[in-house]
């Protein structure tokens, strides 16, 4: 088999990553989204790497990314759907205790009536969707396309603000060299008046003998 042939074609290996561009676009548009239960609803997304939580608040719209839209209109769908059918399920069984005496039977009679009320609610599917999707509130990346920018001019307009112009900490100073203080200090040692004397200790007499005396008289 030629391997060029089991290759896409450029044109169309192209046309297909602009494919695969917009679609990962789309998954950021806004939408609103609305609650019409009592009840608080959470969407929950990568819960066991890095949860991202979406809360959509009862009886109140939220503005969320499709990819969040999209998995709280099947979380809140189904939910409906499924409570819809217990309730009819309920119902049915207090239906049969009034006519017959009894409630339908959980192997037989029970689990055909929920199927087939719940494939009746599962073609009610789009509706339920209809109501919870409020539209779209703004596309993501598409403000501003195809607006050609000057560059230059921009870069001439372009202010930093106060950006490295702030004053630097105390401790970041650098403080002053002390060699002054050194060098005055020395001086008023070398210019101290040199002319007193020093206090000398008094030496006791020395003893000269007699005869001594004697020989320094003659």
């Amino acid at each position: 088999m030629d391997p060029q042939q089991t290759q896409p074609s450029l044109p169309n290996r192209k046309a297909a990553e602009i494919r695969r561009a917009e679609l990962e676009r789309k998954k950021r548009d806004l939408y609103k989204v609305f609650n019409p239960t009592n009840q608080d609803h959470q969407v929950v997304l990568n819960k066991a790497i890095s949860p991202e939580v979406w809360t959509i608040e009862a009886k109140n719209e939220a503005i969320v990314p499709y990819y969040v839209a999209e998995k709280y209109f099947n979380e809140m769908a189904d939910k409906i759907i499924y409570y819809k059918s217990d309730m009819a399920v309920i119902a049915e069984n207090e239906a049969w205790m009034n006519k017959m005496g009894r409630k339908m039977d959980l192997h037989t009679e029970q689990p055909r009536f929920e199927n087939r009320n719940l494939k009746n609610l599962m073609g009610k599917k789009e509706q339920i969707v209809a109501i919870l999707n409020r539209g779209l509130y703004k596309e993501y990346g598409v403000e501003g396309q195809g607006a050609d920018i000057d560059k230059r001019a921009r870069r001439e307009e372009f202010d930093p603000g106060d950006v490295l112009n702030q004053p630097q900490n105390a401790q970041s100073v650098p403080q002053p060299p002390q060699e002054a203080k050194t060098t005055e200090s020395t001086t008023e040692a070398t210019t101290a008046p040199q002319n007193e004397a020093e206090p000398t200790e008094e030496k006791p007499p020395l003893y000269v003998a007699k005869k001594d005396r004697k020989n320094d008289i003659e």
